[in-house]
């Protein structure tokens, strides 16, 4: 006879089949604002005879998860929606970037399922998520079907947490490399290396581009080569004129930073600030409002003036497998690409001083934003044999003075 057990800040059922012991958790707290403890063992309890009875085959797992809903609903649970109406209608309350997203995955998945997707949200199994992924690495990359799961493992996990569901219908561990390799063993790669501006491309972008893109570029680049949201969203009370510096929470990795504020950028700022209102909160408000709405749009558009201005040639068809979009190796994050390649090859910027300034967490991440030409490479080669044979000069880096 199965009985609860409590470990950690949960209850477990105990119970034997065929002779051997069984503990598995129940998922019911120990302790939970609102309800009483004796509520809380009595629920336990209940997981626990019904999780032995489907152990020992006397009822289906259907047929359990039914009868526990049933309980549920007459302590004031709510009733079962189907798949639809949960994904539907869920909202996470993040930020509009992550929702957009999020409500980008819901529909890819409602797409999949077709009319399956009024089955009840209990019914949807684990083989059928493993399948989705399946089916959307044959359309799209590897990095979006990434994005795909980490928005609905949210979805699923607050349907745990909100007891419609007892257990996460996503594989708890899914190896998207491995899985892609089985869904498109031809396809040896679908990551988009980028490359770097060239200083001629930077001076086009930086003085030919329209307002306020010209002056969104060179803010990202005189920053350290910041992320596009985080440089759209760049906030008037982040910036200290007096004191010379720029502070920046990224949006990516919720790290801080605090920038040099270079003369150049001064100088645009304080003309940006000179044609604004006193009170306007954002040095881009107009790009502020567009990058809090629909991020893509904005990426696109300056996409867009790349190739309006030759920096890179207009995209043909794609000939990518499924729905792969052809992407360009040179877009707004190659602005990073470039701060990073040219502070570390033409400067000579000391890796530790280049972390502080674009915001890498480690060396191996900045490594692959380092991108050295062809003569840099042979000067670099020539300049530590002749350090070898007495003949140059062991200097210190433009950064270490």
């Amino acid at each position: 006879m199965a009985y609860v057990r409590i470990q950690g800040n949960q209850y477990y059922a105990v119970y034997r089949v065929k002779g051997k012991q069984v503990n598995r958790a129940t998922g019911v707290p120990v302790k939970e604002a609102g309800r009483k403890a004796a509520q809380l063992k009595k629920d336990a309890m209940l997981r626990a005879e019904t999780m032995e009875r489907v152990a020992k085959g006397e009822t289906t797992l259907q047929k359990g998860l039914d009868a526990l809903r049933a309980v549920a609903m007459v302590n004031g649970g709510a009733a079962m929606p189907t798949v639809r109406e949960y994904l539907t209608g869920f909202d996470g309350g993040a930020g509009a970037k992550t929702e957009a997203n999020r409500k980008r995955a819901c529909g890819v998945l409602l797409e999949y399922l077709g009319a399956d997707a009024d089955m009840r949200l209990d019914a949807l199994s684990r083989e059928t998520m493993l399948d989705f992924l399946r089916w959307s690495l044959k359309r799209v990359s590897k990095g979006t079907v990434g994005l795909y799961k980490n928005m609905l493992a949210t979805v699923f996990n607050r349907a745990v947490d909100d007891e419609l569901l007892t257990r996460s219908p996503f594989p708890r561990i899914v190896k998207l490399e491995a899985l892609a390799r089985e869904v498109n063993p031809e396809l040896t790669c679908d990551k988009v290396n980028r490359l770097p501006f060239t200083p001629d491309e930077l001076r086009t972008i930086f003085d030919r581009f329209p307002a306020p893109w010209c002056d969104l570029a060179f803010a990202s680049f005189a920053l350290g080569g910041q992320r596009l949201g985080d440089v759209c969203c760049l906030r008037w009370d982040a910036v200290d004129f007096g004191k010379g510096l720029v502070y920046l929470v990224t949006h990516k990795t919720n790290k801080g930073l605090g920038l040099p504020l270079d003369a150049r950028l001064r100088a645009r700022l304080l003309a940006i600030r000179a044609g604004q209102d006193a009170g306007e909160v954002y040095v881009f408000p107009w790009l502020a409002c567009r990058y809090m709405r629909a991020a893509s749009n904005v990426s696109t558009e300056f996409t867009a003036l790349l190739r309006a201005h030759g920096i890179i040639e207009a995209g043909g068809k794609s000939e990518l497998k499924g729905d792969r979009k052809r992407v360009s190796r040179k877009s707004f994050h190659s602005l990073r690409h470039s701060f990073v390649s040219l502070g570390r090859c033409a400067v000579g910027v000391v890796p530790d001083v280049m972390r502080a300034v674009v915001g890498h967490d480690d060396e191996g991440i900045e490594r692959g934003y380092v991108a050295a030409s062809h003569g840099q490479m042979v000067a670099a080669v020539a300049g530590v044999l002749d350090v070898v044979e007495g003949t140059g000069a062991r200097g210190e880096c433009a950064a270490c003075g």
